[in-house]
């Protein structure tokens, strides 16, 4: 049994299911960047706007941002459509392309207890044994329960972010709350595919968040003081 298991674990790394699994990281990662710029930009703004020093850059970049947060969520939430005779019609490095990925592969589950510690996290009890259905409908009960929130990033990315006749305006958008939450969930899913399915330790996010030390060393350059580094 223990050699079966080696087998799979060393079937499934740099397979589709873990290239995947790594696009959808790389999502990830460039959000926490994003909403770590945008968080720094809005928690000093009162300070930028004091100072006067570049502030229209920073204005700027702090639109730019929300305008990359909402094409990024839409990226990492996106439900890969399928066509005649079950195919997929295009390949998507999204939580969906994921969970529709561990389907047509049924991998076995190596670690079911982290499998279970997710769906106990965000499910409303409709399965806790550590299997592919159940971190299937734990999605499925998240994306419910922000459904409205995620209509309206794809509403902005497909409207107001594809054609500028739509105009914008950031209000148009859910909280920042609502982003580090969507983020937090997408980043928990990933973790617990690297480790349930695929035997590998996954990408700390938290201590690759080099763009918000590079964006604080600037402002301390520029003169700022008692820099807030989140949202209050």
């Amino acid at each position: 049994m223990r050699c079966k298991i080696i087998i799979a674990m060393n079937e499934m790394i740099n397979g589709k299911i873990d290239k995947k699994n790594v696009g959808l990281v790389k999502n990830l990662w460039a959000l926490r960047q994003e909403l770590d710029v945008y968080c720094l930009i809005t928690a000093n703004g009162r300070a930028i706007s004091g100072k006067g020093v570049g502030k229209s850059f920073f204005g700027f970049l702090q639109a730019s941002c929300v305008r990359l947060v909402a094409l990024d969520i839409c990226k990492i939430f996106e439900d890969e459509k399928r066509v005649k005779r079950d195919k997929v019609k295009h390949e998507l490095n999204s939580i969906d392309g994921v969970l529709k990925s561990l389907a047509d592969g049924k991998p076995p589950v190596l670690d079911s207890a982290k499998v279970s510690s997710f769906v106990c996290k965000y499910s409303n009890a409709r399965g806790e044994d550590g299997t592919l259905s159940a971190l299937s409908l734990t999605v499925e009960d998240f994306k419910t329960k922000y459904q409205k929130e995620l209509k309206r990033f794809k509403t902005f990315r497909d409207k107001s972010g594809a054609h500028s006749e739509f105009g914008f305006d950031p209000r148009d958008l859910p909280s920042y709350d609502i982003m580090e939450q969507l983020f937090d969930f997408a980043w928990e899913f990933y973790s617990t595919i690297s480790e349930a399915f695929i035997s590998v330790g996954p990408c700390d996010l938290e201590s690759s968040r080099q763009v918000r030390a590079s964006m604080t060393s600037l402002l301390c350059e520029l003169g700022f003081r008692d820099i807030e580094t989140e949202m209050k």
